[in-house]
């Protein structure tokens, strides 16, 4: 599970990427992905109430037509 919502709470409240990393048990690389994603989107702690953790989650990370294709084709299951 992502843990957005807790690295943006952590960070406004000061803690350096280190310390929010060691608590929310996430990799530093990822925490600063998150971080920067946020920036570029104008987002910033507090969040606004009405944004779900799904909400937020599709902000940070858009899903792309290309991401769609890669899927593999799902079998004619009523075919015999």
């Amino acid at each position: 599970m992502r843990k957005i919502r807790d690295v943006l709470r952590l960070s406004a409240e000061g803690l350096s990427t280190r310390q929010i990393a060691a608590s929310l048990a996430i990799g530093r690389t990822t925490l600063r992905g998150y971080l920067d994603r946020a920036d570029e989107l104008g987002l910033s702690w507090p969040l606004p109430p009405d944004l779900s953790d799904t909400d937020l989650e599709r902000k940070i990370y858009p899903r792309k037509a290309r991401d769609v294709s890669n899927r593999a084709t799902q079998p004619d299951w009523a075919h015999k």
